[in-house]
């Protein structure tokens, strides 16, 4: 039996905004897939074990995703004791593989 593949949805869109005196400016929109696929889950998860620094932001911008389901999966992760966050006294949340 093969499995079923999932697929991500990520759609980018370009903007033209109109501007004082005739100019234009154009803006990207990419929405990103809420949901990550099992695949690419692992995938993010061998990748994390490799890195020195992990980051919302970075693991987001990789593999399409949503920042703000990056960060609940890197808690999930941190609850599972695979990560653990580097200094809980800083705004931006860096974490580090535990080892």
């Amino acid at each position: 039996m093969s499995e079923k593949e999932e697929k991500q949805i990520v759609r980018k869109t370009t903007l033209n905004l109109r501007r004082k005196y005739g100019r234009t400016k154009q803006i990207n929109i990419v929405e990103r897939d809420a949901f990550i696929p099992k695949n690419i889950e692992k995938e993010i998860k061998e990748a994390i074990m490799k890195k020195k620094t992990i980051l919302a932001t970075d693991i987001a911008m990789r593999y399409d995703i949503r920042v703000s389901t990056v960060k609940l999966l890197l808690k999930q992760y941190e609850d599972e004791g695979l990560i653990k966050l580097f200094d809980p006294s800083l705004k931006l949340k860096i974490y580090v593989p535990s080892s």
